[in-house]
């Protein structure tokens, strides 16, 4: 089960990505309160409310457009961000299913060889409806391959450059499926390619929108995050991992003499795994501006 843990902010548990997270130490640009001038990130959060709250509102394509649009004009410096700096491992303390085992994650494995750069996470706000966070990722830093539970998800590449692979399930009877790995779901690719800062926020819903992904963090990289509602194990809401497995079920393709045909490279098999035994998370501080709840 994932743990709970206090933001820096608010003392507000937050859930989903944070299960794998420790403390890090976080530069950024310090909020200035001689401005009455309402801040962008506050502005994000009005218009969070307003799209999203009470809980369990059904944002329409056009309120979801408009936050996506007003995503487009944050910049780091708008939510206190500069730069982030991990505190050096200890070589006792990482946080990971990994580390919970006794006599794993030690020697090389521990000094980093065969794991995932670790990730920061930045909670900067969250209640019932939504939540606001960043992660903040070195290069060949990973988030496996996960899902976001009826939720609508809008992100932006606040700096750097990623990569991003996304999926949206489809019914296997949509398609001619000879066989099916043992509880696998099929998934058809929405996005495989490299993206570059700036460029548009993306959305994706519940169900489409490349509701199931993973990114991959090409040089060091930032990405905002808005979840609707967020992550709750109480809800239902709780992350799943998954692993990918080619499709090669499509009938014709060994009487035409082909090993793998378009619609094969279009389509893939998840199957749920636990939580990656390389994939971690460090807590930082949020140091902008502040938001002043309603």
């Amino acid at each position: 089960m994932p743990r709970r843990i206090k933001s820096a902010e608010n003392g507000e548990p937050t859930q989903g990505f944070e299960r794998n997270r420790k403390p890090s130490a976080v530069k950024g640009l310090n909020n200035s309160n001689n401005n009455n001038k309402k801040s962008a990130v506050h502005g994000l959060y009005e218009l969070c409310v307003e799209t999203f709250s009470p809980p369990g509102t059904v944002a329409s394509p056009e309120a979801i457009e408009n936050l996506r649009s007003f995503l487009d004009t944050i910049k780091p410096v708008d939510v206190g961000l500069k730069e982030v700096v991990s505190i050096p491992d200890s070589g006792n303390d990482l946080v990971g299913r990994a580390n919970m085992r006794k006599g794993q994650c030690s020697g090389s494995k521990r000094a980093g060889f065969g794991f995932s750069p670790p990730i920061t996470y930045v909670h900067v706000y969250q209640c019932d409806s939504f939540s606001i966070g960043i992660f903040c990722m070195p290069p060949s830093a990973v988030l496996p391959l996960h899902n976001h539970p009826g939720m609508t998800v809008l992100s932006k590449l606040l700096y750097g450059s990623m990569h991003l692979k996304s999926y949206d399930c489809v019914n296997p009877t949509d398609v001619e499926i000879s066989c099916c790995p043992t509880q696998a779901k099929l998934a058809k690719t929405k996005v495989n390619t490299i993206y570059k800062a700036p460029c548009e926020s993306s959305v994706l819903s519940p169900t489409t929108g490349g509701n199931i992904h993973s990114l991959t963090a090409v040089t060091s990289c930032a990405v905002l995050d808005v979840l609707a509602p967020p992550y709750s194990e109480n809800d239902g809401r709780h992350c799943t991992y998954y692993r990918n497995h080619p499709c090669s079920g499509f009938p014709g393709n060994s009487e035409n003499g082909n090993t793998q045909s378009n619609d094969d490279q279009n389509y893939t098999w998840l199957e749920e795994i636990e939580t990656p035994d390389d994939f971690f998370i460090r807590g930082g501080k949020y140091l902008g501006p502040k938001i002043e709840a309603r």
